[in-house]
């Protein structure tokens, strides 16, 4: 992405940002693959959204692209699959 078209990326992030459109903020951070928010995905994280937290990150990193990103892929679904064994057992 040339350094113009990165300018124009952040213009609108702040834009969305500032009039406070947060799905249409999220998805143009996750389709650029620019801007990584930390704060909404701890934010998914911890509401269990672990299949938005997993989505959002597809748009930055994909699972086998290096030890770190499926580090944080494989402690996703292993968390998926606790939830999923405490439901059962429950």
């Amino acid at each position: 992405m040339g350094s113009m078209n990165q300018e124009m990326v952040l213009l609108d992030l702040q834009f969305l940002r500032e009039e406070n459109m947060k799905e249409t903020l999220h998805r143009m951070e996750q389709e650029s693959g620019f801007y990584l928010n930390l704060k909404y995905f701890n934010e998914k994280i911890l509401a269990g959204d672990l299949d938005e937290c997993e989505k959002y990150l597809n748009g930055f990193t994909k699972m086998n692209e290096n030890r770190s990103s499926m580090k944080m892929f494989f402690e996703m679904r292993k968390q998926k699959h606790f939830e999923v064994v405490v439901r059962l057992c429950s």
